[in-house]
């Protein structure tokens, strides 16, 4: 798997995270609220990532981002279909024009804030001219970073038997993000329409993100909440390059850093399961000794063996 650094591929990068807000946006404006807004969030897919069905009454629909194709698709349940491709050359304005004739060519036509949200770019996508080159494999890549951290979140989460957000794409903040819940209400104490809703329960947020400006290496993070201000460098955390921002409140470990170990997913494992470790015993989490009992089902297990059987 090539590792990505933002810098090489930030024009890509730019495109799919914006035309990732109008499928959001799009589900936003349909979906009835769920907390922590999951209503919103997109899904990855074998080819890209998808907002799943949204509910339009006998016209229900999806959207797709197709990175194996080179392009975006709407379908309705009827059968209707309708794309634009990815393009060098085309601006984020062209793109949103593309989109909307889209969603009206399968007759789910949708109004949306088009102010980027969570970005350092404001400018509303209809008035954005700048011009975007598109590199394919790139975004293939991209979609490989992603679909190696959704598998790891995945697997870490299967042991929890409390509230859960199950790997899911963050289209805001544009990251691969799984999050554990106490159970605890923990009300944002601050200001931010988009904070309040996501951050009202005590939870730890288990993500992978692929850079920006600031920051050009793709890494794994964990963010508990409420932010924890003490100073956790000196708390030993595995894999042994990973590390505690005090600055962010938050643990790092690189996804070059990951990859540098002989078995990788087994370096993520150990940064998640050591710093949740630690986050618990940190933020005195309650009921955890249900939370983590033992399943009783096997990976494959009875039924696989019984369906051999009956085969």
């Amino acid at each position: 798997m090539k590792i990505l650094k933002y810098s090489e591929w930030k024009d890509t990068a730019l495109a799919i995270h914006q035309i990732s807000q109008m499928l959001g946006k799009t589900k936003l404006a349909w979906q009835e609220p769920q907390p922590e807004w999951n209503h919103s969030l997109l899904q990855i897919s074998a080819d890209g990532f998808t907002t799943g069905l949204i509910s339009n009454g006998e016209n229900s629909f999806e959207v797709r981002i197709c990175l194996k194709k080179g392009r975006v698709e709407a379908l309705n349940i009827n059968g209707k279909v309708s794309s634009f491709s990815f393009e060098s050359g085309k601006s984020v304005a062209e793109y949103y024009k593309m989109y909307k004739e889209m969603l009206a060519d399968v007759m789910c036509q949708t109004q949306i804030c088009t102010k980027p949200m969570e970005m350092s770019i404001t400018t509303p996508f209809e008035d954005n001219h700048d011009i975007l080159h598109y590199d394919e494999s790139c975004a293939m890549d991209f979609h490989k970073m992603m679909g190696f951290a959704y598998e790891q979140e995945l697997n870490f989460v299967s042991f929890f038997r409390g509230k859960k957000m199950l790997p899911t794409f963050f289209w805001g903040t544009f990251d691969m993000s799984t999050v554990l819940f106490s159970g605890k209400a923990e009300p944002f104490p601050y200001q931010g329409y988009i904070e309040k809703a996501a951050f009202d329960e005590q939870m730890i947020e288990f993500g992978f993100w692929p850079g920006d400006d600031e920051v050009d290496e793709p890494a794994f993070f964990i963010l508990p909440y409420p932010f924890i201000t003490k100073d956790l460098s000196d708390t030993p955390i595995q894999p042994d390059k990973a590390y505690y921002s005090k600055e962010k409140a938050e643990y790092f470990l690189t996804l070059k850093d990951a990859f540098s170990y002989d078995d990788p997913a087994k370096a993520v494992q150990d940064f998640f399961k050591s710093a949740y470790d630690i986050i618990k015993v940190e933020e005195k989490w309650n009921n955890t000794e249900w939370f983590e009992q033992t399943l009783t089902i096997e990976k494959g297990s009875p039924l696989v063996n019984q369906a051999n059987k009956v085969g």
